[in-house]
């Protein structure tokens, strides 16, 4: 079954539900029944479509933000060699496919593919299996550094199990567009003028929704229960956060210096406020229409607060990558009543005797769901009296013609009235902009009367000259396939397979829910798993232990500084002029800001104490003259030191204390 085809058996019947009373004769069993499926088993595929625009976009990013770093943390001219992550795993079980490559340009073609999986997932073309693609794309990018990551990828891998059982492209993706076509092969100019169908919004319905909304409940809440100690109950622990050279942004440091304390206090509470409220929030029986968005608008406002102030990477956004899956129904209904389409609603008039310009608007309708677009072939003599009035038949032959109907006097034809098109659409005036440009302007012209010159034979090429093309052979239309008994025994159990896949995969994850959550009552803890289900966990990164800056704040704060000599016997600290802003030696102390990536954080944090990694870390810092490219910077010996610092009591003096240095690696070995 294609994604945009609403066949599970599991579906409503209304193309648009109705929120309207229920016949009074339903027994209080069935209502309950229906009441309870509304409620927390179905989901609006508008909503779908829109959750997966956004995650695909928190994915694309998640990607490019590691691009800077291929080489120190995907290949074995890095950090962490693949050789050495795999000789010392730092859990028991991995999956990555970037474990096959060493090189650098190995590693570009694995972050290609991984953006044509994320791409693809995010425009909806075979999103079924760029879903599942994109899964282990993400998979692999996070675990071939898992060393060096934070709980952002467990984010993004528990949203993308419990979204992998959701038809989330049968709305607003290609597959839903070719669909739609398909469904009416036999499409006429006239049947666009008229108008397409309403498309079908009917809720898909499945425990997976469920679980969804109990994954999101179980994330806030272990997240309120954990944070236990006394910076939490005291309310400084948002002082403390803030003293995190490592992670703290610009805006972060500003509001440390200059913002008063109980300002800190207040936010250290709205966490605590927020985190505690949001299962309440999306798990009510109750105004869920109305909780549901106040949840987003709370969760939206604490991880964006959080992203401004700390640099936890992809974390922030990955959590944001939950709450679009909290709207319903009735919030598009809202949405469609409050979207204006008078001010931007254009007539185009198109070559009828194009195929491939009838089968661009053919997509263009498709593309309008705000039904800004009418659609006019320009053999319409009556629309073109209403609203063209005296116009040259032969230019009408030679570009599209797009007309206000507000004041037809403003008409735009050729680039121009492409750009006019595209701006009614969705976001429109993202991609339109670039075509009023002066200079990118005159070359779309340019590119337009090519296309239309063309246009004939780049209809044939494609086989879409039916439509009046001169010598052109009319297509044959497609039948439809036969059904074979196989498909059909597929079709009627996909939904029974599907709900007994999510059950199973709910109870692992329950499971794993009982174990890593230390507030879980001992009596509820799943401790004697079968290893079928801890691999079923560890393979894809799928961890649902929740305790961010739990049950303390950090009090103190840590920085790995190397002090290195070269041959021409200058003292230069290669580790930290390519993971930190700041690397001027002598340090006695953790530097303001340090600017560290999500990455060098993490790998700051862990290598001192990790001695399996430190060869890796050796040879990495004896390149430094390869980066550099000067041979003057060869290194003939280096200290690496790991400062630890307490970070200063509220209301005292703003410097650390009791700061502390270890050694934890030099080079060479038999140096003092």
């Amino acid at each position: 079954m294609n994604d945009s085809q609403a066949l599970d058996s599991g579906t409503a019947a209304s193309v648009e539900p109705s929120y309207a009373a229920r016949p009074q004769s339903a027994g209080a069993g069935r209502r309950f029944r229906q009441a309870f499926s509304r409620t927390y088993l179905e989901i609006d595929p508008r909503t779908l479509a829109f959750g997966r625009i956004f995650f695909a976009l928190v994915l694309i990013g998640d990607l490019l933000r590691r691009i800077p770093w291929i080489r120190e943390f995907y290949t074995n001219a890095g950090v962490l060699p693949n050789h050495t992550v795999l000789w010392r795993p730092p859990v028991s079980r991995l999956f990555s496919f970037f474990y096959m490559s060493s090189l650098y340009e190995e590693s570009a073609l694995w972050f290609l593919a991984c953006f044509i999986c994320f791409f693809f997932f995010l425009i909806g073309w075979r999103t079924r299996l760029f879903h599942f693609l994109s899964f282990v794309a993400t998979t692999s990018l996070h675990n071939r550094m898992l060393f060096a990551e934070n709980w952002g990828g467990v984010a993004i891998g528990a949203l993308m199990v419990w979204t992998l059982f959701m038809p989330t492209g049968r709305r607003w993706s290609v597959d839903a567009l070719l669909a739609s076509m398909r469904a009416r092969r036999n499409e006429t100019p006239r049947d666009l003028a008229a108008g397409l169908p309403a498309a079908d919004n009917t809720r898909f319905r499945s425990f997976a929704v469920l679980c969804l909304l109990v994954q999101i409940a179980i994330i806030y809440w272990f997240n309120y229960v954990h944070k236990s100690g006394q910076t939490w109950r005291d309310g400084t622990a948002v002082y403390y956060v803030l003293h995190q050279e490592r992670i703290i942004t610009w805006l972060g440091l500003q509001i440390r210096e200059h913002v008063p304390y109980v300002m800190t206090k207040l936010l250290t509470v709205g966490t605590l406020v927020v985190e505690a409220s949001i299962p309440l929030l999306v798990l009510t029986p109750v105004f869920w229409r109305i909780t549901r968005p106040l949840a987003i608008v709370l969760l939206v406002g604490l991880h964006g607060s959080i992203a401004a102030m700390v640099n936890l990477g992809i974390f922030s956004a990955a959590m944001i990558a939950y709450d679009p899956f909290l709207l319903d129904t009735v919030h598009w209904q809202l949405l469609d009543r409050l979207t204006p389409r008078r001010r931007r609603a254009r007539v185009v008039f198109y070559d009828v005797d194009c195929g491939v310009c009838f089968w661009l608007a053919r997509v263009l309708a498709r593309l309008d769901v705000n039904r800004r677009l009418r659609l006019l072939p320009n053999d319409d003599t009556e629309a073109l009296a209403k609203y063209v009035g005296d116009w040259d038949p032969n230019l009408l032959d030679r570009t599209l013609l797009v007309v206000d109907p507000e004041t037809p006097s403003r008409r735009w034809t050729r680039a121009d009235a492409v750009a006019e098109v595209l701006a009614a659409l969705p976001f429109g005036r993202l991609w339109s902009w670039p075509l009023r440009l002066p200079g990118l302007n005159a070359l779309a012209n340019a590119g337009y009367d090519r296309f239309a010159r063309n246009r004939a034979r780049i209809s044939t090429w494609l086989g879409l000259a039916a439509c009046g093309v001169p010598g052109a052979a009319a297509p044959v239309l497609e039948a439809e396939p036969p059904v074979t008994p196989l498909r059909a025994w597929w079709r009627h159990r996909r939904p029974l397979l599907r709900e007994i896949a999510i059950a199973i995969v709910f109870v692992i994850l329950a499971a794993e829910v009982s174990v890593a959550n230390p507030s879980v009552p001992r009596p509820l803890r799943f401790d004697r798993r079968p290893e079928w289900m801890v691999a079923a966990v560890m393979y894809p990164h799928v961890f649902e232990s929740w305790s961010l800056f739990s049950p303390e704040a950090p009090l103190s704060d840590e920085t790995v500084v190397v002090d290195a000599v070269t041959r021409d016997g200058r003292h230069v600290d290669p580790y930290n002029e390519v993971g930190s802003r700041v690397s001027s030696l002598p340090v006695d102390s953790v530097p303001v800001r340090l600017g560290h990536d999500s990455f060098w954080c993490d790998y700051t944090l862990r290598i001192p104490d990790a001695p399996q990694y430190h060869q890796a870390l050796l040879e990495w810092l004896l390149r430094y003259p390869e980066r550099t490219g000067r041979d003057q910077d060869t290194i003939v010996g280096f200290d690496a030191y790991v400062i630890w610092q307490d970070s200063p009591k509220p209301g005292a003096p703003p410097v650390p204390t009791n700061i502390r240095k270890r050694r934890f690696l030099h080079y060479p070995e038999n140096a003092p």
